[in-house]
């Protein structure tokens, strides 16, 4: 069984979610699978309040990913400008990634895998603020739950590794 199989059975049973693009008409170039968690806060509705616009912004963000759209990308977690979208986090040998929600306030980090080149799995989510810095306890705790959530969904694949950042993204993708 292969790693698509194997996320087409979770989506069978609940537990993962095929984020298309918000748009219908736009053509997907990358895929996007999310947890139950990061679901409840990027599909609609949102309530109106500045928290729920805050949501519709994070949606927005990952509809950039969905639609191909140029992205930044840092295959190194200690060399990053902070307006890269998505970025390897410390230790890299996990392959945890972050999609960097940043632009608006407050912060807000998804963090997931590769499951290969222009897929990834968002699986949790945090707050920037409740995080704490990057040696944080906090970080380290939301970091194990994103591998502990992957170990769940599938026991027998690894996160996707590369060795450049389009074995990753495949294209309209910069190195930062």
């Amino acid at each position: 069984m292969s790693i698509r199989d194997e996320i087409q059975s979770r989506v069978a049973e609940g537990r993962l979610f095929y984020l298309p693009h918000s748009l219908p008409s736009v053509q997907r170039l990358r895929t996007l699978f999310v947890s139950e968690e990061v679901s409840r806060v990027v599909l609609p509705p949102w309530d109106p309040n500045p928290e729920g616009l805050r949501f519709s912004q994070l949606r927005a963000q990952l509809d950039t990913f969905t639609a191909g759209g140029l992205i930044s990308l840092a295959h190194d977690p200690f060399t990053k400008p902070k307006a890269t979208y998505m970025a390897r986090i410390d230790p890299p040998a996990d392959e945890v990634w972050d999609i960097r929600s940043i632009d608006s306030r407050p912060a807000i980090r998804v963090l997931g895998c590769f499951a290969e080149a222009d897929l990834f799995v968002a699986l949790t989510w945090e707050f920037q603020k409740n995080l704490g810095g990057p040696n944080s306890k906090e970080w380290r705790d939301f970091r194990e739950s994103c591998k502990t959530m992957w170990k769940t969904l599938f026991p027998s694949y690894l996160p996707f590794s590369g060795t450049t950042i389009n074995d990753y993204v495949s294209e309209n993708v910069h190195a930062v």
